[in-house]
């Protein structure tokens, strides 16, 4: 964990270093853009010899506006998709995890290393909630706090 936050962190001095002031020319590549996916990430807890594991699923999306070419602002949206069965200490238990609404802004700053891939950090603000629902009844929790990660774009042409 501690080697994703120097990760995002050497990334986005990199990318702030090579910024340069904003000009007439990159103000014209200033444009909005958008993105859509799906994931099914893994949420593990563990309290000494017991451990919690659930996959549920989720669709997402990310609405951007690049001020600059090496910065961005971006909003995120992610509704829960599916549930997933919990794993208690390695062995399935009849109680069912989901996600419910994600939101949450960030700061991307992005560097190019060719002419079609980029390498970018975000760092922001994320509010999650999780549910669980079991023979025993249901509960549901809210969590918001800093959130952050590293990715890379392939553009397969100019405008893709």
């Amino acid at each position: 964990m501690k080697s994703t936050r120097l990760l995002a962190l050497a990334a986005a001095c990199l990318a702030l270093s090579t910024a340069h002031a904003q000009t007439a020319e990159a103000a014209a590549h200033s444009s909005m853009y958008a993105e859509i996916g799906y994931a099914a990430p893994e949420f593990k807890t563990s309290d000494g010899i017991d451990s919690m594991k659930a996959s549920p699923s989720l669709v997402s999306g990310v609405f951007g506006y690049q001020l600059h070419p090496n910065f961005a602002v971006e909003g995120f949206l992610g509704l829960g998709a599916g549930k997933d069965g919990l794993k208690f200490n390695g062995l399935s238990v009849p109680v069912n995890v989901k996600l419910g609404t994600l939101y949450g802004v960030f700061a991307r700053p992005s560097v190019a290393v060719s002419e079609s891939v980029d390498l970018f950090a975000r760092i922001g603000w994320m509010s999650t909630e999780l549910k669980a629902s079991g023979p025993g009844g249901s509960y549901a929790d809210r969590n918001s706090s800093l959130a952050y990660g590293v990715g890379a774009n392939f553009n397969l042409s100019k405008t893709s």
